[in-house]
C-alpha cells in the first residue's frame, strides 16, 4: 500500500532537500577546485536541474493545499519571501472610511 505523499512533512522534506542542493552549488562555486571550467560548468548543471525539479515539486505541492511552517522554507526561498514582506510593508496602508463601533459590555 502506498502511503499519500499530500502532506506537511513531504513538503518539509522537499525544503530540506533544496535547501542541501543550495548548499552544493554555494560549496562548488566557492570552494570545490575543478581541473577545468567545464568541468565545473557540468557539476552546477546538474545540481540546477535537481534542484529545479524540486522546486517544481514543492510549488505542486502547496498549489495543492499543502502547508508547512515557515521555519522550514529553504534559505533562498525566505530571502524572497522576505523581499516581498518588505516592499508590502513599504506600500502605503489605505485607511478604512469606517470607524469601529465601540464594543458593548454583556449586564
Amino acid at each position: 500500500m502506498q502511503a499519500n505523499g499530500l502532506n506537511s512533512w513531504a513538503l518539509k522534506d522537499l525544503y530540506q532537500a533544496i535547501d542541501l542542493i543550495d548548499r552544493k552549488i554555494a560549496h562548488c562555486n566557492t570552494t570545490q577546485n575543478f581541473a577545468l571550467q567545464q568541468h565545473r560548468d557540468a557539476e552546477l548543471q546538474k545540481f540546477s536541474s535537481k534542484r529545479a525539479t524540486l522546486v517544481k515539486s514543492a510549488l505542486t505541492l502547496t498549489s495543492l493545499g499543502v502547508r508547512c511552517d515557515p521555519q522550514f522554507l529553504p534559505r533562498s526561498f525566505a530571502i524572497a519571501v522576505t523581499d516581498s514582506a518588505v516592499a508590502v510593508a513599504e506600500a502605503p496602508a489605505t485607511k478604512s472610511k469606517r470607524t469601529p463601533r465601540p464594543r458593548q459590555k454583556r449586564s
